[in-house]
């Protein structure tokens, strides 16, 4: 074969695999197109952004999907129950004929003059598509429908989904975001203000009226509490009568946020009166009725929102600790999992003890700047007091170690107390006597720590060989 008819049949050949590739591949095949020929009309449910639907006697209801999330438009509005929402989408995308479709019909005899429902869907590219739903055709399971001039007699109509009383198109949930995606929570209540914050680890700091490490636990128990609280009902409450259930001002605030997005502002009032267990609570503005469920956690004092130990740690993250006290100076570093100090490999547990004592001690109070001279530690000119000892952790991935520094004072030693300055904790915190014992102890095991064993040592060394 000469080269010119190979470079003419090569060109042919990716003449025809562009032709696949870039037209025929996106062209439905038989199988869809069959489905889209049994429908009144073709719907992607990932397109849609919106639907309107009006209803004789009946409120309007809109609904328009933003950042994913489907809210109810209007003065009246507010967010909107998802699954009500994507079944609507789901069920007007399948709507499946019983016959053909046809172009020329009259309306009024198929109630389409009057329609029981007019839905208008929205779609992403801006385009739109209006369905009307009329009577029920006599003899057949199906309801006569008409969609750009087309009739036809459609099988399983969601009547009943759109003609629904307005609440019931309501989210019944305080807080649909995912609790793990919540970044930021603000409590208020009256003129006091907490505000907690998603770190880079996971983990929570409060922001206000602190600066300090958050409870970790309760705050996840409050967005678990918050998740967990329904509506079970949105009476009609105007401006005027918000001071007599208790929404103005409200007894509690609470405002979630994800990133820079508001997801949630959410209000609690009066108990209801006629109702055990249930208060007026609005969301975003919208007032309704909810069980008390969250009403414990709010009520809880700043105390309850920050971290009660010393230094919470996840101690398997710990990759050096050093200790220092007067003459007193030892430290060791994990390499590989095994821990190592003064170049020796030692046994592990030595170094998991003090990490372990540091990370299980109770607070027992926050003693603030301004009040340190109740404790004895003020600032005596421009002098600051000098710790008995302190305590450096660094944590893998993490930059800067943590410092941990103990203070003994006259003032708490009446109290068997000693004071705690750790890095990132606003205040100064006070804990049993004992922990700084405990840690000069644990100090000092490291410090003659013995060597690990080897493997073969070990064994030789174990119950077996005791037997022997």
């Amino acid at each position: 074969m000469s080269t010119r008819k190979l470079l003419i049949l090569t060109g042919v050949f990716l003449a025809l695999l562009a032709f696949v590739v870039f037209w025929e591949r996106h062209q439905p095949t038989s199988e869809q197109k069959a489905t889209s020929k049994r429908r009144l009309f073709d719907l992607e449910p990932k397109e849609v952004v919106g639907l309107s639907f009006e209803r004789p006697g009946q409120q309007p209801v809109d609904l328009s999907r933003k950042e994913g999330q489907w809210v109810l438009d209007g003065a009246k509005g507010g967010a909107a129950d998802a699954t009500t929402a994507d079944g609507l989408v789901s069920d007007l995308s399948r709507l499946d004929l019983l016959g053909e479709t046809r172009t020329s019909f009259d309306p009024k005899e198929y109630g389409l003059d009057a329609p029981k429902v007019k839905v208008t869907v929205k779609m992403k590219d801006g385009s739109s598509r209006t369905v009307l739903f009329g009577e029920a055709i006599p003899g057949a399971d199906a309801t006569a429908a008409a969609e750009g001039g087309r009739f036809g007699s459609v099988k399983f109509a969601p009547i009943a989904q759109l003609t629904k009383p307005y609440d019931e198109y309501r989210s019944r949930s305080l807080v649909d975001t995912p609790a793990a995606d919540i970044t930021r929570v603000t409590v208020a209540r009256g003129p006091n203000r907490v505000v907690a914050v998603r770190d880079s680890t996971g983990g929570w700091r409060l922001e206000q009226p602190v600066t300090d490490l958050a409870s970790g636990t309760f705050v996840d128990q409050l967005l678990a509490d918050l998740a967990g609280v329904r509506a079970t009902e949105f009476p009609a409450v105007g401006p005027a009568d918000l001071p007599r259930i208790g929404l103005a001002p409200p007894g509690a605030e609470v405002v979630l946020e994800k990133g820079s997005e508001v997801v949630s502002r959410l209000a609690f009032g009066a108990a209801r009166a006629d109702a055990a267990g249930k208060l007026f609570a609005s969301r975003d503005g919208v007032v309704m009725v909810v069980d008390d469920r969250a009403q414990e956690s709010l009520g809880k004092e700043l105390s309850a929102f920050r971290e009660g130990k010393l230094l919470p740690l996840d101690t398997w993250l710990v990759t050096r600790v050093v200790f220092e006290s007067g003459a007193l100076r030892t430290g060791a570093e994990k390499l590989d999992g095994a821990w190592r100090s003064a170049g020796r490999e030692i046994e592990g547990r030595v170094a998991d003890d003090l990490l372990d004592r540091l990370s299980r001690t109770e607070v027992r109070r926050f003693v603030p700047v301004k009040e340190l001279a109740t404790i004895g530690l003020a600032t005596v000119r421009r002098k600051k007091p000098v710790p008995a000892g302190k305590v450096e952790v660094l944590l893998e991935k993490a930059k800067e170690p943590i410092r941990v520094d103990f203070f003994v004072s006259r003032e708490l030693e009446t109290e068997k107390l000693v004071a705690v300055q750790v890095t990132g904790r606003g205040d100064t915190l006070v804990v049993d006597a004992s922990v700084w014992d405990d840690i000069l102890s644990l100090a000092s095991r490291l410090k003659s720590a013995p060597a690990a064993l080897a493997p073969d040592a070990a064994a030789a060394s174990g119950p077996d060989a005791r037997k022997r």
